[in-house]
């Protein structure tokens, strides 16, 4: 059986099968031959039987020939005559057909072929005699035909019936022999297809047992490999439709991170145009400042006097105006786009990790979002080292109005006011200006963003959207992969053994 494990299944069943064949086919050749043998003997003994039939009928045949002999001896009618003429042709006709499928019969038996020719000889000495006695009986010598018949023809008949028991009692030696023949024949076959029927009978069973076992090991191994098949299909289609469940919210993920950024694009165009607005209207303030300018140096030119100190005043709180307006201003403006900047630069860094090597492109554009927000933070904090500074010159100016109240008491009050706010009008288009300026640069620097975001969020909602066909391609090809793997269950389990 070691042996056996070198060849595979198929060799195997053909090799358990073919010895189980050759076993029955050994058995159907042997079958064969002593069913030949046996129909030889049987061929022999029927024609030995037809033979000894034969030799009983011409003993019959020629015994009635002689009854007819002698009845024509004693007939006295012609027409009787003829008849019995006629009937001893006909029974010589018969015994004359009966020595030729003798003749025939004899063949396989040649030890008898002489006492058969020695019969045959007696027999046509003998009709030869019987011709001689119907000329004597034609010719009317009746007693002649008698004392013929009594002397000559009798014992010759008897020397040919003796002819005909020695053949007959041959022929009965050779059926007797036969017969043992065939029944040891018979019995040796029952024998020996008994013992090959045993044979081929045990051969079968080991064969069988040997097959039941290897091919019960097969569908073990079947089984268990369906089953383990079956489980994995199971895994893989829980984990595609997780995946695939995760790549759709993450599709719709991006499409609303791209429809947040494209409704970010419009805000930002609109806060330019915006910008642009404030600009020219800063202009034509700064137009109207100047002219208002010369308005108040002919008025200043009256107090000179107060020139040093008024101008430090001056410039004390043009300082302040300034810092407080870019305050104001810088303060309001660069909060609101470092809060939306910096929100806009979480959210981009989070849909990039999650699009993985596809948003690399996208994490970079947010980290530029994310830099515009620290400068802008950094500006914040520059407007809080002005504002120190605009505390200080406020104490200043304090100072320098204390000192100075008395010399412009009577007159400069009104100058002082109408200059003030005219410079601080001056100052303040100015700063909003520049404000502006500094706004619509940062505007249009997000806008550059915002035109690196969108192309790469349409190419990672395209790309996500590919996933998901990819994916719900994998989900149906494992759905089909659980559902063979359960087929293959069943059908394993029909053929149990």
């Amino acid at each position: 059986m070691k042996s056996a494990t070198r060849y595979n299944t198929r060799t195997k069943l053909f090799l358990g099968f073919g010895l189980i064949i050759t076993g029955l086919l050994a058995i159907v050749i042997v079958t064969y031959i002593n069913m030949n043998s046996l129909r030889q003997t049987e061929v022999e003994i029927g024609n030995s039987y037809e033979i000894t039939q034969h030799l009983i009928q011409i003993r019959s045949d020629e015994n009635r020939m002689r009854a007819l002999m002698l009845e024509l001896i004693l007939n006295k009618d012609e027409a009787k005559a003829r008849k019995l003429e006629k009937s001893v042709q006909e029974k010589v006709d018969s015994v004359a057909q009966f020595i030729a499928d003798m003749r025939l019969k004899i063949r396989p038996f040649k030890a008898d072929i002489p006492k058969f020719d020695d019969m045959v000889g007696e027999l046509n000495a003998y009709g030869e005699l019987r011709t001689e006695l119907l000329v004597l009986i034609k010719s009317g010598k009746n007693e002649e035909a008698v004392a013929f018949l009594f002397a000559t023809l009798d014992p010759k008949w008897d020397i040919a019936r003796q002819h005909i028991y020695d053949l007959q009692i041959a022929q009965d030696k050779h059926r007797e022999i036969n017969r043992e023949i065939a029944d040891k024949a018979s019995g040796f076959e029952t024998i020996t297809l008994i013992t090959m029927g045993i044979g081929v009978l045990l051969l079968s069973l080991v064969i069988v047992t040997w097959m039941f076992t290897m091919l019960r090991k097969i569908f073990s191994e079947i089984n268990n490999s369906v089953t383990v098949l079956g489980t994995s299909a199971a895994e893989i289609l829980t984990t595609v439709t997780e995946v695939s469940t995760g790549a759709t919210e993450t599709a719709t993920s991006v499409s609303e991170t791209a429809t947040t950024v494209e409704e970010i694009r419009q805000t930002a165009m609109l806060a330019t145009q915006k910008a642009q607005s404030v600009l020219q209207s800063s202009q034509r303030a700064s137009e109207a400042a100047e002219n208002g300018k010369d308005s108040v140096l002919q008025t200043i030119e009256g107090m000179k006097r107060i020139d040093q100190q008024m101008s430090l005043i001056a410039d004390t709180i043009v300082k302040l105006s300034e810092q407080n307006r870019s305050i104001g201003e810088i303060t309001s403006t660069v909060n609101d786009i470092a809060d939306q900047s910096n929100l806009l630069a979480v959210n981009a860094a989070i849909e990039a990790a999650k699009a993985g090597e596809q948003g690399r492109g996208f994490a970079v554009v947010a980290q530029e979002i994310r830099s515009l927000s620290e400068q802008s933070k950094q500006a914040t904090t520059q407007v809080k080292a002005i504002l120190n500074e605009v505390q200080k010159a406020v104490n200043q100016a304090v100072m320098a109005t204390e000192q100075g109240s008395k010399a412009v008491e009577n007159g400069s009050n009104l100058a002082m006011q109408s200059g003030e706010m005219i410079e601080t009008l001056a100052n303040s288009v100015d700063e909003a200006a520049q404000s502006v300026i500094q706004i619509s640069s940062s505007i249009q620097q997000q806008m550059t963003g915002m035109d690196q975001i969108v192309p790469a969020l349409g190419n990672i909602k395209q790309a996500s959207e590919q996933n998901v066909i990819g994916i719900k391609q994998t989900q149906t090809a494992a759905h089909n992969l659980n559902e063979l793997g359960q087929n293959l269950k069943k059908i394993v389990e029909k053929f149990t053994i």
